[in-house]
C-alpha cells in the first residue's frame, strides 16, 4: 500500500516573500505589503546581485507576483471556488534554524 500527504497553501495565507542568498545564505523577508521596490537587487549582506541578469531586471516581475497575490486573495472570497497552492513535498523537511 502506498500512501501520499499532499500539502496546500491558499492565497490569503501567503503574507510575506522570503529570499535567501546562494552566496552567503542571508535571509531576507518582506511581507507582501511592503513596497519591494529595490529591496531584491542584492543581497542586504554580500551585495551579490540577485535580480539583475545581463541587461535585463527581474525585479519587475517579482513586484507583479505580489501585486497579482494580492489581488487574488481579495477576489477569492467572492468566487464560486476556493483556490490553493499545492506545494511540493512536505514544508517541514525542509525546515531549518536560521
Amino acid at each position: 500500500m502506498t500512501s501520499q500527504t499532499k500539502y496546500y497553501i491558499e492565497v490569503s495565507d501567503i503574507v510575506a516573500l522570503r529570499f535567501e542568498c546562494r552566496t552567503c545564505r542571508a535571509v531576507l523577508t518582506l511581507p507582501l505589503v511592503a513596497d519591494i521596490g529595490k529591496s531584491v537587487l542584492r543581497c542586504p549582506k554580500c551585495k551579490n546581485g540577485w535580480t539583475q541578469m545581463e541587461h535585463a531586471s527581474h525585479e519587475p516581475l517579482i513586484e507583479e507576483f505580489v501585486r497579482q497575490v494580492d489581488t487574488l486573495a481579495h477576489i477569492v472570497p467572492g468566487l464560486g471556488f476556493s483556490f490553493s497552492l499545492e506545494l511540493s513535498s512536505d514544508p517541514a523537511a525542509f525546515a531549518r534554524d536560521d
